[in-house]
């Protein structure tokens, strides 16, 4: 069954059933429902409770795929989504909230830490009567947020490792551009759907929104607006990490190939001596020195320690 928590500043009641809630909620009182998205008769009972209209009843027993911000007058519905703190996929959590003056009503799929926290409260104490309908969204909004940067500063933990690994040559070429590929695409998934929260955070700021109410709730959300602006700067970071370790990526393989080069002109430096000594010695002409058998050997010995002087002078001159 769905959750309903009455905060009453210092005092917190659980109870057992929405017709238990006060006729009237008025100065410090909250009250907060989460509804239980396993029973879609909870949902329909939320939505005649509150009086809600249809289209908040739907999304309230199944999300769409979309951040949503509609202004019913007497309340307000918003959809958002967070990434999943334990996900590396990008995946996502839609998170449904409902919000009167002095009334607020939740519905999700999965475990929301930011609710948990909330809900924290009917077991501890202390004055919860600050708390009303517009601060209990903007803390769910700036938890939000939050997941965002987390799951931002998740990716460049990640990216940082990758470059790390590049750097030492551990790169494995194909495989490690499908990583960068696999993140790029994640970060784009996250970005576009933090973007989607813009229009929503734009009309809170504005004062006039009649479930909201006044002035101070309007420069809350306006704090907010500014820290989605550097949330979206932060996807915009990562972004640019992704790029700037393609280019780590690339400069370790030109390292590689340069090393390759260099043994292989290392090598021809060694060999091409012998050969073109091989190649003279070897000539169809009648020579005298060719009649010494000795010399045979010196030549030989010549070829051979061609290989050490040239390893020898290319160490000190630092070329290997």
């Amino acid at each position: 069954m769905s959750e309903a928590i009455l905060f009453d500043r210092d005092q917190v009641e659980r109870l057992d059933d929405l017709g238990e809630r006060p006729k009237r909620l008025r100065g410090g009182k909250l009250l907060w429902v989460d509804v239980d998205r396993h029973s879609e008769q909870d949902a329909h009972k939320v939505a005649q409770a509150f009086g809600l209209d249809s289209t908040t009843r739907d999304c309230l027993a199944d999300s769409k795929e979309r951040a949503v911000f509609k202004d019913h007058g007497r309340y307000i519905h918003v959809t958002t989504y967070a990434p999943d703190k334990g996900d590396d996929e990008g995946e996502l959590i839609a998170l449904e909230c409902v919000v009167g003056e002095n009334w607020v009503v939740t519905a999700h799929d999965e475990p929301i830490p930011v609710l948990e926290e909330f809900a924290s409260r009917v077991s501890g104490s202390g004055d919860t009567g600050s708390l009303d309908g517009p601060g209990f969204l903007a803390a769910l909004l700036e938890w939000v947020l939050g997941s965002y940067s987390a799951a931002f500063e998740r990716i460049e933990q990640r990216l940082e490792e990758f470059d790390i690994e590049a750097m030492r040559g551990d790169a494995e070429g194909s495989d490690d551009i499908e990583r960068l590929i696999e993140m790029r695409k994640q970060v784009g998934k996250l970005r576009r759907a933090l973007a989607a929260h813009r229009s929503a955070l734009v009309s809170l700021t504005h004062p006039e929104l009649e479930a909201l109410g006044d002035n101070d709730s309007g420069e809350r959300f306006a704090s907010l607006l500014s820290r989605f602006e550097s949330t979206v700067q932060e996807a915009r970071d990562a972004r640019e990490a992704i790029v700037g370790s393609f280019d780590v990526l690339i400069a370790r393989g030109g390292h590689r190939t340069n090393e390759i080069m260099k043994v292989l002109t290392l090598t021809s430096v060694i060999l091409l001596p012998g050969a073109l000594i091989a190649g003279v010695m070897g000539m169809n002409f009648k020579v005298g020195l060719f009649e010494e058998p000795m010399l045979f050997w010196a030549v030989l010995a010549v070829i051979v320690l061609i290989a050490p002087v040239t390893i020898a002078l290319a160490k000190l001159w630092r070329w290997v």
